[in-house]
């Protein structure tokens, strides 16, 4: 292989994140944590899979299958997003009654989790999507990928984050700023990635300009989370009987800066 060749790494990334999904997925204990691990290897992927010319590398329905077996974990994540935050939300203000909405919560996950596999047992299905999908990004043509492509890719990726706060801040909307935490969280696994493929030249991780880049990204994602899992909570139905924390819940999103 060429030193301007880093297929071999871009396989292997992709190649260790797709197992990582398929052992998590076959867990049959602490299940919400597997699903939040699944989730995260789907997403380091799909970040990958964006650093990719589309005309040297067919993975388009690659990236589609990935995108919806994420978006079918998520409902089952954001049932356990919903009670991690409000034990959370407990320990920060012992006078507001959060037991009774827990016990409602984790009531409600058990009931989610459980519709999921009823309808895909020990989510064999869904391990069968992410068997295919590595199949068949073992037999691209991996040679051909070069660092001046991924660094291309990079520079749009970052355009499309600043473009996003921009947008953000100007309205602040839910979907406006969950797409800027999305494209934010997408550029720092893009720049993780890069780092593995040689692409950030001589940079070390953990040093320098793009050490900087990543941890404030990391920042912005970790803010913007809160916020939308606060946001999660407060959206969710009444019968929840959350009344009695809104205004906790509330005065954390008022503290939440963009």
């Amino acid at each position: 292989m060429s030193k301007d060749a880093p297929g071999q790494a871009a396989r292997e990334l992709l190649r260790r994140d797709g197992l990582a999904v398929l052992e998590v997925l076959a867990a049959t204990l602490n299940r919400h944590d597997a699903i939040h691990a699944a989730r995260k290897a789907i997403r380091r992927m799909r970040a990958l899979l964006a650093l990719l010319d589309e005309d040297d590398f067919r993975l388009a329905r690659d990236d589609l299958a990935l995108r919806r077996l994420g978006k079918g974990l998520s409902y089952m994540r954001d049932a356990h997003v919903v009670v991690e935050t409000a034990a959370r939300l407990q320990t920060l203000d012992g006078t507001v009654e959060w037991r009774a909405i827990l016990a409602a919560l984790v009531a409600r996950r058990e009931r989610i989790l459980q519709r999921a596999l009823g309808g895909d047992p020990e989510f064999a299905r869904r391990r069968a999507v992410v068997e295919q999908v590595m199949s068949h990004m073992q037999q691209q043509p991996w040679e051909r990928l070069r660092r001046p492509g991924v660094r291309a890719a990079l520079a749009r990726s970052e355009r499309r984050v600043v473009k996003a706060a921009a947008r953000a801040a100007d309205d602040g909307d839910d979907e406006a700023v969950h797409r800027w935490r999305r494209r934010a969280r997408r550029l720092r696994m893009q720049l993780d990635a890069a780092h593995v493929l040689g692409t950030l030249h001589g940079h070390v991780h953990g040093d320098g300009a793009v050490a900087r880049k990543a941890k404030a990204l990391h920042k912005v994602s970790d803010r913007l989370g809160w916020m939308q899992d606060l946001r999660l909570l407060r959206n969710l139905p009444a019968d929840i009987h959350k009344a009695t924390a809104l205004e906790q819940i509330d005065a954390e999103l008022a503290a939440v800066k963009l």
